[in-house]
């Protein structure tokens, strides 16, 4: 379940958004590909063609929320980028923690 939910194109914007240091960014491109891998490992050992594809429900639920809980991903990762630039913002700190609480609610995790 945890790598249906997960999401590459995501991780991405933040590390060009927020990461600057070359060594982290290739730490975020490897983290990347090591994903792609393990999703196609599971896929050959289930022999599924998709994620999920033995639960269909969850498949569809994960489906229907992305784009709901993708513009709260992209709202977050500006957030951060101005609170690098002004770290003291109480209003931006605020927007911050009511984005992590949006975006584990619409995950169903516990942020």
């Amino acid at each position: 379940m945890i790598l249906a939910k997960s999401d590459a194109r995501i991780s991405e914007l933040y590390d060009e958004t927020l990461v600057k240091d070359p060594e982290q960014i290739a730490l975020g491109q490897a983290l990347r590909l090591k994903l792609a891998n393990t999703c196609q490992a599971v896929l050959e050992v289930s022999g599924h063609t998709i994620l999920l594809q033995h639960n269909t429900t969850l498949r569809r639920l994960i489906l229907i929320r992305n784009p709901f809980i993708d513009p709260i991903n992209v709202m977050q990762c500006e957030i951060l980028r101005r609170l690098r630039e002004d770290p003291n913002n109480s209003a931006l700190r605020d927007a911050l923690l009511i984005s992590i609480n949006g975006i584990a609610a619409g995950m169903r995790n516990t942020g």
